[in-house]
């Protein structure tokens, strides 16, 4: 395998992360493009696509000259499943860097997120469970086949507690009550994970209006749930 493989643009990267993956010291390398539009979403140059693009090399250099001080590598977005060479990205991770790759996803590709994990090449992963299946349209901005999200869920399964679920609680969205409904849906899987809504950076300029959650009522309706934020 050639040392620095011919990759498309990545849309960013950040050295040094201690928030990505717990309990990890990690590199984020973001991809851009989304097949989501998100109106919460805090990485609006990334997902539309905007983002100016950022040569690999360095980056996949940095990885090599770090490597020894990292834990691991997050590939983040936009969404990951839809860069076109992100298998010959996670094994250049893996067999050059000698680094775990954890990958962020919207649940969007079932049949990627399949063959990743037959082939090996992701070690942890974090999905996100955008709403009820009833409401999945109005938090992810556009049409989706929710079986689609049901079956990378139960692809995703098999990394047991590798494996992270997390929503964005958006009170002008959705209600605890729908909380209530995911919890439910996930049969109060203990992985999940309830992140509180930052308005600052929202896609929606609208919501950027709007009011933060409050994390006392997000911990009273869900007991023994991990809130973030």
């Amino acid at each position: 395998m050639s040392p620095f493989p011919d990759l498309p643009l990545f849309g960013g990267y950040l050295p040094t992360s201690f928030l990505d993956w717990e309990g990890r010291v990690v590199a984020v390398v973001f991809v851009k493009g989304c097949n989501f539009r998100c109106p919460f979403c805090h990485n609006a140059p990334l997902a539309t696509g905007m983002a100016e693009g950022l040569e690999p090399g360095p980056v996949l250099a940095d990885l090599v000259r770090r490597k020894d001080f990292l834990d691991g590598v997050v590939i983040s977005g936009g969404e990951p499943t839809l860069y076109p060479c992100l298998e010959e990205l996670l094994a250049w991770v893996h067999e050059v860097a000698g680094l775990a790759v954890k990958l962020d996803t919207n649940g969007s590709n079932p049949s990627v997120l399949s063959r990743l994990l037959e082939k090996g090449l992701v070690d942890a992963a974090a999905m996100d469970v955008k709403a009820p299946w009833d409401k999945y349209e109005v938090l992810a901005g556009v049409p989706v086949d929710t079986s689609r999200i049901v079956e990378s869920l139960e692809i995703l399964d098999s990394l047991g507690d590798r494996l992270e679920l997390r929503t964005t609680f958006v009170p002008h969205l959705m209600t605890v009550e729908d909380l209530v409904e995911i919890r439910r849906q996930l049969g109060s899987d203990p992985r999940w994970v309830v992140q509180l809504f930052e308005p600052n950076y929202a896609l929606d300029p609208n919501l950027r209006e709007t009011r933060r959650p409050e994390r006392g009522e997000v911990i009273s309706a869900l007991k023994q749930v991990r809130v973030r934020g």
